[in-house]
């Protein structure tokens, strides 16, 4: 079984690594610690703008996956320092930049993975209502199966 594990940096997402990490050790043969670093052009989405995407844009987005790249590799090192190493699991590391949602379900389909992991924060409904939640979309139009881990929620649960 293939593992996209989603990660993103927050005290939440930071516990949902490792309980994803921990199922990985125990039903997966390939786990894929995945993060979508915020991207500087979001704006320019569906316009054809390209006059206004200067090269200090491009640096500045590079500096952002560079720096993304070094706190994921470190979330990977951490979590496997406390849960150790399973023999047989296949562990990668993958940086994109884009919109989280649209990223998950791309990637997920291309490299063709069994299950997608990932956290759950609640949001306030005007938050909900302006930007969507990443799990809801990453559930409703994902091709494989999807596992949304509440922290708060997981006490009783053993992984």
């Amino acid at each position: 079984m293939k593992i996209l594990l989603a990660v993103d940096f927050s005290p939440v997402g930071r516990r949902t690594t490792g309980a994803g990490y921990r199922l990985a050790q125990k039903i997966a043969s390939e786990i894929t610690f995945f993060h979508c670093a915020p991207q500087t052009s979001r704006f320019l989405q569906g316009y054809d703008i390209k006059a206004f995407v200067s090269s200090t844009g491009k640096e500045d987005q590079k500096k952002i996956e560079d720096a993304a790249k070094l706190k994921l590799h470190k979330v990977m090192e951490d979590v496997i320092a406390e849960n150790g190493m399973t023999a047989g699991l296949a562990i990668e590391e993958m940086i994109v930049s884009g919109e989280p949602a649209d990223e998950i379900l791309r990637y997920a389909e291309e490299n063709k993975f069994d299950l997608i992991f990932l956290g759950y924060k609640s949001f306030n409904l005007i938050e909900q209502i302006l930007v969507g939640s990443t799990a809801d979309k990453v559930i409703r139009y994902a091709t494989c199966s999807v596992l949304i881990y509440r922290p708060d929620r997981a006490e009783h649960i053993d992984i």
